[in-house]
């Protein structure tokens, strides 16, 4: 009997179907095997894996990336391991989800040298992006690093094409971005095709992916929690930091930071859990760090425990109503009901506190703006400018948030302008990320304790 169109048809999409979903699991074999979730056999032979061998490699990939733990090849599961990433190995060997390690080095002070740059951003921005993510884990350990133009340094960053210039030649763009070596090689190559940027969503940002392979070179391997830094895929974030699984981690390896400053630990179970709190205030501040205020506690992102707010700024009392530090005096300035406290550092500046003039009491939040170098205060829908140097006239105040940037929300409990130039306003459990330059909101809140803290589910 001859079939009929309609039945050649459904054949033909019934094998494609078959081919389709046999293509999907060759190529998720493939990306399971390069990235150690499947045992190969050192005689080169071919292995034949068991259904179930599979299915848990799957598993421990999705718990991994955050996706359902279905043990099959599904689009999104494809779709994941398709996505940038550092080159390698993952080698998840329990479900702990906690830190690896891969080594150590037998000194705290580390030099590196920067061999060439990325071909998109240039010699200064590429130092820059470098000197930043080392920055990360100087923050929260005892290391130190300083770099080195000449000469054999300890760890040694360069950009390799798609060519036999690296001993594991990278793919072009997308796929591998960079890799590294464990201690104590100190080897970092990144792969030079990639779109390399900074402060921008687009391309490739090079100091997330500098950060992730210093904490190769330092000793860490690839960590469980996504949206750890050490976790093996590329995530852009504008606010990123560590999270707490990366710090655990190297101060594992090295220690706690060693403080000029010596800040008493809060009592035991007497700070507030900072992924539940409203914040009182936000501020881009001294050590170029970012504290976040709630009640008498104060919090920075690149640490993971609270301190009384006094322990680090004497005199200045908790549940404050704004906090801004600005760049271009280096004075810091808190505000609370009708008071203001100004310190150089964390020493309170002679004749402060003082009681307010031109500026209402109980202010919203504040920040500093980089376009007209002037210290912002908010209020309901309202705002003033205030001029450090020169005196000021403030009869034109106040005037509407509206015209210093549309969609703005009113009534903020913090404000901060960040290191990427946005300002960030927060309110409740939500922030908005503001455009300075172009005067604007740019896309929709986001929730606080996931985007900008980073709290786990």
């Amino acid at each position: 009997m001859v079939p009929t169109k309609l039945e050649l048809l459904g054949f033909a999409f019934t094998l494609q179907v078959v081919l389709s979903v046999a293509l999907r699991s060759e190529d998720a074999l493939a990306y399971l095997k390069k990235y150690g979730y499947l045992h190969i056999q050192l005689s080169g032979k071919p292995t034949n894996y068991r259904q179930d061998e599979l299915a848990d490699a799957l598993r421990t990939f999705q718990r991994a990336t955050h996706l359902p733990a279905s043990g099959r090849p599904d689009a999104p599961t494809l779709a994941m391991m398709d996505k940038p990433r550092c080159g390698l190995e993952d080698a998840f060997s329990d479900k702990s989800l906690r830190y690896r390690i891969m080594g150590k080095w037998k000194k705290k002070l580390l030099t590196f040298r920067i061999y060439n740059h990325a071909p998109d951003l240039g010699q200064g921005k590429t130092r820059s992006a470098v000197h930043s993510a080392f920055r990360y884990w100087s923050d929260v350990s005892p290391l130190r690093f300083k770099e080195l133009h000449s000469g054999r340094a300890d760890i040694k960053i360069s950009f390799h094409r798609k060519d036999k210039s690296c001993p594991v030649p990278f793919d072009g763009r997308g796929h591998v971005l960079a890799h590294a070596d464990a201690p104590e090689s100190g080897l970092i190559h990144f792969d030079a095709d990639e779109l390399w940027t900074e402060g921008r969503s687009s391309g490739t940002n090079l100091r997330i992916v500098a950060a992730h392979e210093i904490g190769h070179a330092l000793g860490l391997g690839h960590s469980q929690h996504y949206s750890a830094l050490m976790g093996p895929v590329y995530r852009y974030n504008s606010n990123f930091r560590l999270h707490p699984d990366d710090i655990q981690g190297i101060q594992a390896l090295y220690g706690k930071p060693q403080s000029s400053n010596p800040v008493p630990a809060a009592p035991p179970g007497g700070a507030p859990d900072l992924c539940k709190v409203t914040l009182d205030a936000v501020m881009l501040g001294p050590k170029e760090k970012t504290y976040l205020f709630s009640g008498q506690f104060v919090w920075t992102l690149s640490g993971s425990s609270a301190v009384p707010v006094a322990s680090l700024w004497k005199e200045l009392p908790g549940g404050l109503s704004a906090a801004v530090h600005s760049p271009r005096t280096g004075k810091t300035y808190f505000l609370k009901g009708d008071k203001l406290w100004r310190y150089s550092g964390f020493k309170i500046d002679h004749g402060f506190p003082r009681r307010l003039s031109h500026i209402p009491a109980n202010i919203d939040s504040a920040f500093y703006s980089t376009q007209n170098k002037k210290l912002v205060f908010l209020k309901g829908s309202g705002f003033w400018q205030w001029d450090e140097i020169k005196p000021g006239d403030f009869k034109s105040y106040p005037q509407p948030t509206s015209r210093l940037f549309k969609g703005a929300p009113s009534g903020t409990d913090a404000a901060v302008t960040w290191t990427d130039g946005s300002v960030y306003l927060f309110k409740g459990a939500q922030f908005w990320r503001v455009d300075q330059n172009k005067q604007q909101v740019k896309g929709s809140p986001s929730d606080i304790a996931a985007r900008w803290l980073q709290c786990d589910d």
